[in-house]
């Protein structure tokens, strides 16, 4: 038998791009192709010197800079197919901004029906023109159709198999892959089933005959496939998951905003993100410490660090329901979860509401409202999670940012109190234009950029939360801060890092009135039994 390494990370590509959500629905991956990749790679030709030597920067960690040392041929190569296979994508952008131009100079309180004739071309029949109750004219797609049309492009999409190791991953959301001949490059869209039997043979193994027809459907839609030998062993992986058959649940932590919430029936998992197995020098669980099926994945919000396809891909195999928040119905900065998880092959998704209620084997998934993060937009794709199991509860806020108590207040008086509450504290999150700069049709002035950003609660807005909810239990997660994440967020704290500093107050708070408290990092185990707590 042959098994995957279990080094083999699977990166997901657009093209050669490191894909998230904003990449997948056609109107943000245009506003997206216009305003980033292009002008960076522009750039980059331009100048590669500037970009090599910002990205060795540490203060410049994260920013809108190329980071590729190698031949510049490579990258002009690539900005001349993106702006050839990119036509229609950047037209699209092209007609948004024209259209939001329209609207502001004829959406004066009027009606807004001769403008529909006066769309551009690109935007005829996939948008409708509306008002706000202040008058404040917009638009929305209709993103059904825009995915039915040739605006989108699953050929677009690939996946870069590579060996990692205990270097650090560079930071991955500003740099394309302008060089593939280090790895095995699979073109085919994500909802294609290699992607499956790859992931699956991780712990299944393939027989002699298999890892043939592997290697036939591989040959004729992927480059370097030399590499595939390499990254199979003969070596079985081990297999440390024990199943939970204890009363109460179980919960454990792979790092970020990842929780593992059993019963011995029912598991169900929190935003994935799983470290590939010996590359980090700390203790955490890995692909070989998870369950042969996950019956429910709940995703928090729609940001690259709580939606990886990266992971999600390799799990698609064992994942019977993923749980998405509604979104708000076509408004550009608010995609669609649930198609863009659709469209990446997911067959089982389903739409969650403020205080809608899942039931589920032996409890409930409830969705609860998500304050924060979001740089003050109208955005309705985020939910916190109110998850029991056996009578036992546990509290998912992730990157939640209590800016009015008096929200839970309201829930602390409608929600039985969870056992174990869960809560992301990066309270100096980055400015508006770091996330959402691509989206817009008009440059934000600097002062409102600036106050306008991604940030979690600090101590103070925690602990009210702590205050309403009285839980046995108060984790600190969703940092960012395990070192084979990095490539995601960029963050690197130290003890003066505000989060820290915050965190270690909200801790300290917890644990002055006997609650259980800590910030999570790498690995935790938590038992829940009559609302009591054990710790592994």
């Amino acid at each position: 038998m042959k098994y995957l390494k279990k080094n083999i990370a699977f990166e997901p590509l657009i093209c050669r791009w490191y894909a998230w959500p904003f990449l997948v629905s056609p109107a943000t991956f245009s506003m997206v192709a216009k305003n980033r990749m292009i002008p960076l790679l522009e750039s980059f030709v331009e100048d590669p010197d500037f970009h090599r030597e910002s990205v060795k920067d540490p203060a410049l960690l994260g920013g809108t800079f190329i980071d590729f040392s190698g031949d510049v041929r490579l990258a002009e190569q690539l900005l001349d197919k993106l702006q050839d296979d990119l036509r229609e994508q950047l037209a699209f952008a092209d007609a948004m901004v024209l259209a939001n131009d329209l609207l502001i100079r004829d959406g004066n309180g009027g009606t807004l029906e001769n403008l529909y004739e006066q769309m551009p071309k690109p935007l005829r029949g996939a948008v409708e023109l509306g008002y706000d109750l202040n008058n404040h004219p917009s638009l929305r797609v209709f993103e059904s159709l825009l995915y039915a049309s040739t605006l989108y492009k699953p050929a677009l999409q690939s996946v870069f198999l590579r060996q990692v190791t205990s270097d650090a991953r560079p930071f991955v959301l500003t740099t394309p892959h302008i060089d593939t001949s280090g790895g095995l490059l699979v073109n085919a869209p994500f909802a294609d089933e290699i992607y499956d039997t790859l992931a699956k043979s991780r712990e299944q193994g393939l027989n002699d005959d298999e890892f043939r027809a592997l290697e036939m459907a591989l040959a004729d839609r992927s480059e370097g496939i030399e590499h595939l030998g390499d990254y199979f062993t003969d070596e079985a992986p081990p297999r440390r998951y024990e199943r939970h058959d204890g009363d109460g649940i179980r919960v454990r932590y792979f790092g970020h905003a990842t929780l593992l919430i059993e019963d011995g029936t029912t598991t169900i998992m929190s935003d994935p993100s799983v470290g590939y197995e010996g590359t980090a020098a700390i203790d955490y669980y890995s692909f070989s410490d998870l369950p042969d099926r996950i019956d429910y994945v709940v995703i928090t919000h729609n940001h690259q660090d709580h939606v990886l396809f990266e992971i999600l891909l390799q799990l698609r195999h064992k994942i019977g329901t993923i749980v998405v928040p509604k979104c708000n119905g076509g408004f550009v900065q608010d995609p669609s979860l649930k198609l863009v998880l659709e469209k990446a092959g997911f067959s089982s998704v389903v739409e969650l509401d403020d205080l809608e209620v899942l039931p589920i084997p032996g409890g409930t998934i409830t969705g609860l409202p998500f304050l924060g993060e979001h740089c003050d937009l109208h955005i309705r794709s985020k939910l916190g999670y109110q998850i029991e199991l056996r009578g036992q509860r546990a509290m998912c806020l992730a990157d939640s940012n209590n800016l009015d108590p008096v929200m839970y207040e309201r829930l602390a008086r409608l929600l039985p109190n969870p056992d174990l509450i869960f809560i992301g504290m990066e309270c100096t999150g980055g400015p508006m234009s770091w996330l959402y700069g691509d989206l817009l049709t008009r440059r934000l002035r600097r002062e409102h950029d600036q106050s306008r950003r991604l940030n979690g609660s600090n101590f103070e807005k925690a602990s009210r939360i702590v205050d309403q909810f009285k839980p046995s239990g108060v984790f600190v997660y969703a940092m960012g801060a395990e070192p084979w994440f990095t490539h995601i967020t960029s963050i690197l704290y130290n003890d003066q890092s505000p989060p820290i500093v915050e965190s270690n107050k909200l801790i300290a708070y917890c644990r002055s009135r006997d609650l259980a408290s800590e910030r999570l990092f790498g690995k935790r185990e938590i038992i829940v039994v009559d609302h009591r707590l054990q710790f592994a």
